[in-house]
């Protein structure tokens, strides 16, 4: 079974303090680091955080812009993007290491599946859990009838940003994203996912949401 090509897209601004972690938990992925790339968009940080990234290279790529918020940075970055599939993380957050593998193989094993979501865990600013926030199950949604678009409702908080995970092909569809998107963006992301998936010309591919173990 081939395995898609990965983009991981990290934004960032002013995270001197996070950035770091981000970036490990991408390179050290249980993940083959020949079918990922890594692109930082750095939405014009006046901190250290740049420096701290330019560390990486040339196993991270660093695209700087003016500040302009979340959603000029995702509208920078995604059309940089190589992969068939784009990995959202934020820059004050970070994956457990099996985060890719598991994801991958989700898209892998389940071609109809348009984008991906799961569980996460919060943690204080010195990195301590405080709880952790799943699904109680797996389930998928095409926003088909009523019911479905209920169940989507309690879908979207598990299609954030860091864990969120979209086919290219729909990220092309869904286009520029609105500048004026501060902050989360994500949250228009996982709005109209369902309508573009749902009208693609090939086929109908749901958000699926699924916890990682």
């Amino acid at each position: 079974m081939r395995k898609p090509f990965v983009s991981v897209l990290i934004d960032t601004y002013n995270h001197e303090r996070f950035i770091e972690e981000a970036i490990v938990s991408a390179l050290e992925q249980d993940f083959p680091a020949s079918e990922r790339e890594i692109l930082v968009v750095d939405d014009g940080s006046t901190d250290r955080t740049p420096e701290i990234v330019r560390k990486f290279e040339p196993h991270v790529r660093l695209l700087r812009k003016q500040n302009g918020g979340q959603a000029s940075a995702f509208n920078a970055g995604i059309p940089e993007c190589q992969g068939e599939i784009v990995a959202f993380l934020d820059g004050d957050d970070w994956w457990e290491r099996k985060k890719l593998c598991v994801v991958i193989e989700e898209f892998a094993s389940h071609p109809q599946i348009g984008a991906l979501g799961h569980g996460f865990q919060e943690v204080d600013e010195c990195g301590k859990p405080l709880a952790v926030i799943a699904p109680r199950k797996g389930c998928e949604s095409c926003l088909r009838d009523l019911k479905e678009g209920s169940d989507f409702l309690m879908l979207r908080p598990f299609l954030g940003t860091s864990r969120l995970a979209i086919r290219k092909e729909i990220l092309r569809q869904v286009g520029q994203l609105p500048d004026g998107l501060v902050i989360e963006a994500d949250e228009f992301l996982a709005a109209v996912l369902p309508e573009y998936e749902a009208h693609d010309s090939a086929q109908a591919e749901p958000a699926a949401v699924t916890k990682l173990q």
